[in-house]
C-alpha cells in the first residue's frame, strides 16, 4: 500500500526522495507565502513541509516560487491540431500537467471510437489528461454529425477512472423542456457522483436556475462580469476563458473579489498551436489576471485548487502533504516564467523544454472524410430576393452578429462575393456519410479579399467549411480537402496556398508540432500579406457552424437563428 509508505517517509523512518529546498512556498490553503521553505517528496507525493526529512537527493530552488502544477478545467484537445502527446510536448512546460478535456469534437466525427482514441492515445503522458464525455453527440438536430452517442453509450464511459462526468451540456433549451434522452444522461453521471459541465451562453434568470437544478455546476461561456456573478450567485463555478477566438478574462476579470475568487476556474476551451507556443496556457491567464489587478495567489488558486476541488480530484491542486507532488518552480508571481516543471515528483521540463521523452500512444482510426462527388455547380447561389442574411463574425467572440445586407448578386442570376462590403460567400458541406448536404450562406468580419479558406473543423459536427472569393479558389479548396482526408487549406484558384493534413478524425495532425507550427506559419503568412482584418480566420471560421452559439450560424441544412433555436431562411422578401 503506497500510504504506508507515506507514512514511513513523513515520520522519518525511511529516507525521501527528493527534498526541493531554499523555495517560497505557495500555500493555496492558507493564502500566503512560506520564504526558505523545504517540501519533502516520496513515491510521487508531497510527505512533509519543513520537517526536517533526509532525502537521496536535493534541488536549491534558490528563493523562486514553488507552486501547484497547473489545471486547464475545460479544453478541446482536438482544436490544438495537436495529438495528445504533442500537445502535451506544449503545454507541460507551460507549468499545465492536467487538463479536463472534453472530446467532443473527435466524438461527434467518429463516436465511441473517438472517445476509445482519446482515452488510450493520452495513456502514459506527463500530462494528466482527464475526459469529460459529451453530452451532445449530435450538439444539436440542424446539422449531420458523424455519429451519435446516447446515454447507453456512456455508463462504460462513466465507470472510466479517468473520467471526471458529463461534458458541457449545450442544448439548454432541451434541458430546460426536460428532454427524456438528455436527462438519461444527466442522471447516470449524478448516479456516478460525477461532474456535470454546463454551456450557457446568455442563460439568465429562471432558465438559468432550471439549468443549475438538474445538477449542472459548471459554465465557460460566460462573457460578462454581470453574467458571471448571476451564476456564481446561484451556485455554480465559473470558468475564466481566454481562448485563441474567444477571449472572455477582460470582460470578466472586474467580477473576481477576495471574497469570489475561490469559485472561479481557468480553461482555455479552444487554442491554436500557435498561441499556446507564442503566447502560453494557464501561465498566460495568470500572467492577465495578476496585471487586471487580482492576487496572484487568488490566482493560482484558480488554476490550482479551485479546479481540483470542482472535480473531485483529492490529491491535485495543492502543495502539501499527501498531495501529488505535481509542482511548478515560478520565476515570480507577475511574469510567471516557468523555470522547472515536477511531474509526481520528477523533473519533467525545464527552461521552456521536456526533458524526457514521450511518444503517441497509436491507436487505428478509419477515415473520417467521405463527400457526395462535388461539381462546380453545387456552390452556385441563385439570387432569391434583394436582401439576405450574412453572418458577422466578431473578432475575440464565438457570439456572432446576424446582418441584413442587400444582396451581392452577379451574372446570370448568381450570387457573388462582395470584397468592398467584406461579404464572402460560404459554404458548409456534409463530410460524413455523403448525403450531399450542402448549407449555403454569407459571412461579414473575415476580410478576405482573394481565393478561399477551407477546413474540416467546424464545431460541433465538423462538417466540411469553405469561405471565399471566387468560384475556382472555392472549388478547389473543397476538392483539396477531400483530396487530403480532412485538414486546412488555402487557395488562389487552382493554386494550394498553404495545407495542413489533419488524418485523424479531420481534427488532429500526426505531425510534430513543430512542424504543425510551421505549416501554420504558411497560413499567417498569406492572411498577413493579404492584409486581413480578422486576426484569426481559422480559429473564427471553425465557429461559424455551431448553432449553440447566438446568433446566426451556417450548417449543412442551411441558417440556424440560434435566438429562435429554427431554422431560417437566407433571403429575405422571397421573390416567388
Amino acid at each position: 500500500m503506497i500510504y504506508n509508505e507515506l507514512l514511513d517517509t513523513a515520520t522519518g523512518r525511511q529516507v525521501c526522495d527528493l527534498n526541493i529546498i531554499n523555495c517560497t512556498l505557495v500555500d493555496v490553503f492558507q493564502g500566503c507565502l512560506v520564504p526558505h521553505a523545504t517540501v519533502s517528496v516520496a513515491h510521487g507525493y508531497i510527505v512533509g513541509i519543513n520537517d526536517g526529512l533526509l532525502a537521496h537527493q536535493s534541488i536549491d530552488a534558490q528563493g523562486a516560487f514553488l507552486a501547484p502544477s497547473f489545471m486547464d478545467s475545460h479544453v478541446h484537445i482536438e482544436s490544438s491540431l495537436l495529438c495528445p502527446a504533442e500537445y502535451a510536448r506544449i503545454v507541460v512546460p507551460r507549468g499545465t500537467t492536467a487538463v479536463a478535456a472534453d472530446p467532443h469534437e473527435i466524438v461527434n466525427v467518429l463516436g465511441y471510437e473517438g472517445m476509445n482514441y482519446m482515452l488510450r492515445s493520452s495513456e502514459g503522458l506527463p500530462l494528466d489528461v482527464y475526459l469529460t464525455v459529451p453530452s451532445c453527440v449530435p450538439a444539436t438536430n440542424f446539422d449531420s454529425s458523424g455519429a451519435s452517442l446516447y446515454a447507453s453509450d456512456m455508463h462504460q464511459f462513466a465507470r472510466e477512472d479517468r473520467v471526471l462526468g458529463l461534458g458541457e451540456v449545450m442544448n439548454f433549451p432541451g434541458l430546460i423542456a426536460g428532454e427524456a434522452t438528455l436527462m438519461d444522461k444527466l442522471a447516470i453521471f449524478r448516479e456516478a457522483r460525477k461532474a456535470i459541465d454546463g454551456h450557457a451562453p446568455g442563460l439568465r434568470g429562471k432558465d438559468l436556475s432550471a439549468y443549475i437544478a438538474a445538477g449542472i455546476r459548471s459554465d465557460h461561456e460566460s462573457t460578462s462580469a454581470e453574467e458571471a456573478l448571476e451564476k456564481l450567485s446561484k451556485g455554480m463555478y465559473v470558468m475564466i476563458r481566454e481562448g485563441s477566438a474567444a477571449r472572455d478574462l477582460a470582460a470578466i476579470v472586474s467580477a473576481v473579489t477576495p471574497k469570489n475568487a475561490r469559485r472561479f476556474l481557468l480553461c482555455s476551451d479552444d487554442r491554436h498551436p500557435t498561441d499556446l507556443v507564442r503566447e502560453g496556457h494557464i501561465d498566460r491567464m495568470l500572467r492577465l489576471l495578476v496585471a487586471s489587478g487580482v492576487d496572484p495567489i487568488d490566482a493560482i488558486r484558480m488554476a490550482t485548487l479551485n479546479a481540483a476541488e470542482r472535480y473531485g480530484l483529492r490529491t491535485f491542486g495543492a502543495a502539501a502533504p499527501g498531495y501529488k507532488a505535481d509542482l511548478v518552480l515560478l520565476r515570480d508571481l507577475k511574469d510567471f516564467e516557468v523555470l522547472q516543471v515536477f511531474k509526481s515528483g520528477k523533473p519533467v521540463a525545464q527552461k521552456g523544454e521536456l526533458c524526457i521523452n514521450i511518444q503517441e500512444q497509436p491507436y487505428p482510426l478509419r477515415d473520417s472524410v467521405n463527400i457526395k462527388w462535388l461539381e462546380a455547380s453545387d456552390f452556385h447561389i441563385k439570387a432569391q430576393g434583394p436582401r439576405v442574411r450574412v453572418i458577422e463574425a466578431r473578432e475575440g467572440s464565438l457570439i456572432t452578429g446576424s446582418l441584413v445586407m442587400e444582396t451581392p448578386q452577379g451574372a446570370d442570376g448568381l450570387c457573388c462575393s462582395d470584397t468592398e462590403r467584406d461579404i464572402l460567400r460560404i459554404y458548409v458541406i456534409e463530410r460524413h456519410r455523403g448525403t450531399g448536404n450542402m448549407g449555403r450562406g454569407f459571412i461579414h468580419g473575415l476580410g478576405l479579399k482573394r481565393g478561399a479558406i477551407g477546413s474540416t473543423i467546424s464545431h460541433d459536427s465538423h462538417n466540411m467549411i469553405v469561405v471565399g472569393v471566387d468560384d475556382t479558389s472555392i472549388f478547389k479548396a473543397a476538392r483539396h480537402l477531400n483530396k487530403i482526408g480532412g485538414g486546412l487549406v488555402v487557395t488562389l484558384g487552382e493554386k494550394v496556398i498553404a495545407d495542413l493534413p489533419l488524418p485523424i478524425g479531420g481534427l488532429m495532425s500526426n505531425l510534430p508540432a513543430a512542424e504543425v507550427n510551421r505549416r501554420l506559419d504558411a497560413f499567417e503568412a498569406f492572411f498577413r500579406s493579404e492584409g486581413m482584418t480578422n486576426t484569426q480566420p481559422l480559429m473564427t471560421l471553425s465557429f461559424m457552424a455551431l448553432p449553440v452559439i447566438p446568433h446566426l450560424k451556417l450548417t449543412d441544412r442551411g441558417l440556424v437563428d440560434v435566438d429562435r433555436f429554427a431554422m431560417t431562411d437566407l433571403f429575405l422578401d422571397k421573390e416567388a
